[in-house]
């Protein structure tokens, strides 16, 4: 088995030349937008199909019981606690040094998650941590990037501990195996799409905007153990909310595409309902709200206002 081979094909890089073609052929064609408005809405009819799909698999990820087992010993300030936030700081530490997009710093986190979810492990060792957050990484970027380093030029920003590559990929192998090869994981990256179809942007610079707002964002929250009490769709919907507030979209706005998730989402049942966040260092509520359960309202919303 050769180091971290790159995985990814030819294919790609032929699509991306031909598409390249195509659009400079179209360049002045009054049909353009036309196209573009049809490709939309195809994209959107088909995100339309996907959706039941996702919420369904997030359903039954969610309520698995070895992952809420999991969720419940991740207590604040435990051990096992501690170690995830270091694990998680180095992965995030390396995938700004090689430019990694924010989708496989998550994947990385979410696979560390049900890797130990699955092993139960109560407690872990500093080496075990390190190793495990190695493999995770690799095998996201594996996933997600074009290119992937070494496992040994992997291992860098100061690590704990230095693992040989065979080391590191029967590593990869028991967490392949142990999640059954289900890579391609529910996350809030996952809902995006279908966030993105109903905020109509008039231009792309505004798209950009909302996106890093969206990535930045959820970067802040993922290393508190608290937050995987909430779904990918919860968690997706809060930080859009938070990004629209930012780029000073008016609160009825925010206010109708919150109602119109809730409905497209499936929160409209009983037990779910809006609540206010209370800003940091106040007891009182201020506008900002978000769909969330009943039952984890005043933990999701206290974590976001001491985030931001």
């Amino acid at each position: 088995m050769g180091e971290s081979p790159n995985l990814r094909c030819n294919e790609q890089h032929w699509f991306m030349e031909e598409q390249n073609k195509e659009q400079s052929h179209q360049g002045s064609s009054p049909f353009l937008h036309y196209r573009f408005m049809r490709q939309r809405k195809l994209e959107e009819e088909e995100d339309e199909l996907e959706l039941p799909t996702l919420l369904s698999r997030e359903e039954q990820a969610h309520s698995e019981q070895l992952f809420r087992s999991y969720r419940d010993h991740l207590q604040e300030g435990s051990a096992l606690d501690g170690a995830r936030r270091e694990a998680i700081k180095w992965t995030h530490r390396v995938c700004r040094r090689y430019a990694f997009s924010c989708i496989t710093e998550i994947l990385s986190v979410d696979y560390y998650d049900r890797l130990l979810a699955n092993i139960r492990v109560a407690e872990m060792k500093q080496w075990m941590v390190q190793l495990v957050a190695v493999a995770c990484l690799s095998l996201a970027a594996k996933v997600n990037e074009i290119h992937v380093p070494t496992l040994s030029a992997l291992q860098v920003e100061e690590p704990s501990y230095m693992f040989e590559p065979k080391t590191v990929q029967r590593m990869e192998l028991l967490v392949l195996s142990t999640l059954e090869w289900r890579m391609n994981s529910v996350t809030p990256f996952s809902f995006l799409n279908h966030i993105i179809g109903r905020l109509h942007f008039h231009t792309s610079s505004q798209m950009d905007q909302f996106l890093t707002l969206f990535e930045l964002s959820l970067l802040a929250l993922v290393s508190d153990s608290r937050f995987l009490r909430h779904r990918p769709s919860v968690i997706a919907t809060v930080v859009t909310c938070r990004s629209m507030e930012k780029m000073r979209y008016e609160g009825s706005q925010i206010s109708r595409y919150r109602n119109a998730l809730r409905d497209s989402l499936k929160w409209s049942e009983p037990g779910h309902f809006l609540v206010r966040c209370p800003p940091r260092g106040q007891g009182r509520p201020t506008a900002r709200r978000a769909i969330i359960s009943r039952a984890w309202s005043s933990t999701i919303f206290f974590i976001f206002s001491q985030t931001f």
